[in-house]
């Protein structure tokens, strides 16, 4: 029998303050929350892909190690709209990544590491089959 296939995939970030750290997702970064199981609130990221903020006891501490990427078609629209909601980034989006790898970075109330992300690369699965937005069609 074949293993049956991932159909989604669900990160988890942790906090002491469930309240404030699920605001921050659901209010400045406008993701929907799906489920609210009382100790974890998760949040639907694309179709495919979720975020769970949780306080649950006895769980790992700190936020080093830990960064979540969202990908996205305009990294410029999605700085500016971040920035007019008092995201503070550690720098504009640029090219450090990579050539390929158009970014910025910032961190979410608890300090974890968030990143908006656009890949300028032809060989990247975009989603609905479209390519990126520096290639001719």
């Amino acid at each position: 029998m074949p293993r049956p296939p991932i159909e989604q995939s669900v990160t988890f970030l942790y906090s002491d303050d469930l309240e404030a750290h699920a605001a921050f997702y659901r209010d400045v970064l406008e993701l929907e929350q799906v489920l609210d199981q009382g100790v974890c609130r998760i949040f639907r990221v694309s179709g495919t892909s979720f975020l769970g903020v949780c306080n649950l006891p006895h769980r790992p501490r700190g936020t080093q190690g830990v960064m979540f990427t969202f990908l996205c078609e305009d990294v410029e629209a999605m700085y500016r709209d971040l920035l007019d909601k008092g995201v503070t980034f550690d720098g504009p989006p640029d090219m450090s990544g990579g050539r390929t790898v158009y970014s910025a970075f910032f961190h979410d109330p608890v300090g974890y590491m968030l990143e908006i992300q656009e890949f300028r690369d032809p060989d990247w699965p975009y989603p609905g089959g479209r390519k990126f937005r520096g290639q001719a069609d």
